[in-house]
């Protein structure tokens, strides 16, 4: 069975934003849509490659360098648009993320709490009627809060890693109702996490 494309995701943009190299194994061509991910990494300038028959992913890790923002309809993969937030947070010029108004009826309103948490990092982000659009700076550490969704957990955390000092994430723990050891994995990569018991502090700005 091939690995799982939505929560791969944050591992991919991790080492998108560090000075990290990165490969993923078990992800092979399926139905999953969002299998996109490398499309839109790739549309970002990011260096990444799938190499479809071996079901490897490879990332090599730019930092903020080479990063652009991009305009992207994700009506049909929505759970990407997390990840693809943090992205666009820190690439160069503006990210504008349409088609996505059904993000307000996922476990929360995705669309206004992503703007509210990234805002307390320093992102420029305008919340529009179906999406986010983001213009590209350097973030800034911060106390955000998942608001018990574990997408935004996952997001937010990604988005700590590229930022300098402590950020604190209240209710990341929620991370495992999609993928139980995100935390673990992230810190066997590197990460400088404090777990707390129900929080998250990241310091590290590299995974390997």
């Amino acid at each position: 069975m091939p690995g799982d494309f939505s929560s791969s995701s944050y591992l991919l943009a991790g080492a998108t934003l560090t000075d990290s190299e990165l490969k993923i194994s078990n992800l092979f061509p399926s139905a999953q849509g969002d299998s996109r991910i490398v499309e839109i990494l790739n549309d970002m300038g990011a260096d990444i490659r799938w190499d479809e028959r071996r079901g490897i992913v490879e990332v090599k890790g730019i930092k903020e360098a080479g990063l652009r923002g991009i305009k992207v309809n994700m009506r049909e993969n929505p759970d990407l648009v997390p990840t693809i937030a943090v992205v666009g947070a820190v690439a160069e010029g503006t990210t504008e993320i349409t088609g996505v108004a059904h993000l307000r009826y996922k476990e929360t309103d995705r669309l206004r709490f992503l703007t509210e948490e990234l805002r307390k990092m320093g992102v420029r982000i305008e919340e529009q009627e179906d999406g986010l659009l983001i213009e590209g700076r350097e973030l800034k550490a911060a106390k955000v809060f998942s608001h018990d969704d574990h997408r935004l957990a996952m997001a937010l955390s990604i988005a700590a890693l590229s930022a300098s000092g402590e950020t604190v994430i209240e209710g990341a723990e929620c991370a495992g109702v999609s993928y139980p050891a995100f935390f673990e994995d992230i810190s066997n990569l590197g990460a400088d996490i404090d777990i707390t018991l129900n929080r998250k502090v990241y310091q590290s700005e590299r995974i390997i």
